[in-house]
């Protein structure tokens, strides 16, 4: 359990913060703001990063939790940037490229995902309910 926003340091502490299991101690607006603070304070740090675009992706893959941030992280989304080296030479060292490369395509990955989180809610739905909304739509 969680004693406010600045100890949930772990991931399953801050998803549950985001899905108002900790509402007495945070928000899940001050969770995702919290997280955000955390990202844009470590963009030089390839872990910390990858990290916390792994709990944007499972916020946004948990169904309780999808629908309490996905709006706030597209109002957002200008704000959620990939790893940016230090390293003056970055350009020669491969493992530095690979990861800034990787970090990139994540992150396009999560705005994508957030985007069409808020155009439909079939990313938020379960999988046994799927079938029939796709048996429903029209064929236009």
């Amino acid at each position: 359990m969680c004693v406010g926003v600045d100890q949930c340091l772990w991931c399953v502490d801050l998803l549950e913060c985001m899905n108002s299991e900790h509402k007495d101690d945070v928000s899940p607006q001050a969770a995702l703001k919290f997280i955000y603070e955390r990202l844009l304070g470590n963009l030089d740090n390839w872990a910390v990063t990858v990290k916390i675009l792994i709990i944007f992706h499972r916020g946004l893959q948990n169904i309780k939790v999808n629908r309490k941030i996905y709006k706030a992280m597209k109002e957002q989304s200008a704000m959620m940037n990939s790893y940016q080296p230090k390293v003056k030479d970055a350009s020669t060292n491969y493992n530095i490229k690979m990861y800034t490369e990787i970090s990139r395509l994540y992150c396009n990955y999560i705005k994508v995902y957030v985007v069409v989180a808020n155009k439909t809610d079939i990313l938020s739905k379960a999988m046994n309910s799927i079938s029939d909304d796709v048996a429903q739509l029209s064929a236009s």
